[in-house]
């Protein structure tokens, strides 16, 4: 009976442990959240999504269907998705200049998903020219 007990207690520990470590280490993905309930719209394939804030000058959004819909209704949508997020979350974080670029698009079975860094741009005005004055 002791051999049988030893093997439970050792799996328990170490599915503890692994607990643990995933907590500890960062790995876990924000909550997703429904683009339509917190953007007010009505899109038909309900895109969820969640950001992941990277540094003070970039972070990732990424953002799929809901539901099963139709090809490139489902693809419109969440590019839709993907981009009132982006250019909301850069308001929110006071940048008026910023670059969307997706890094991964495509079917994941019945599901559309993009991922996009949004990266923040500085304005640095055009530098003054100076006209030569000599005589």
């Amino acid at each position: 009976m002791r051999k049988t007990i030893q093997p439970v207690w050792t799996m328990l520990l170490l599915s503890i442990n692994a607990a643990i470590l995933v907590l500890f280490s960062g790995c876990t993905t924000p909550p997703e959240r429904s683009f339509n309930n917190d953007f007010g719209m009505q899109l038909p394939t309900r895109p969820m999504y969640y950001i992941k804030d990277e540094d003070d000058k970039h972070f990732r959004i990424c953002v799929h269907q809901g539901v099963p819909s139709n090809g490139e209704e489902r693809i419109d949508n969440v590019k839709t998705a993907a981009s009132a997020i982006a250019q909301s979350e850069c308001k929110r974080l006071g940048w008026e200049r910023w670059q969307m670029n997706y890094i991964k698009e495509g079917n994941q079975g019945w599901m559309y998903e993009v991922v996009a860094d949004v990266m923040h741009e500085q304005y640095i005005p055009p530098a003054l020219t100076q006209t030569n004055s000599s005589p």
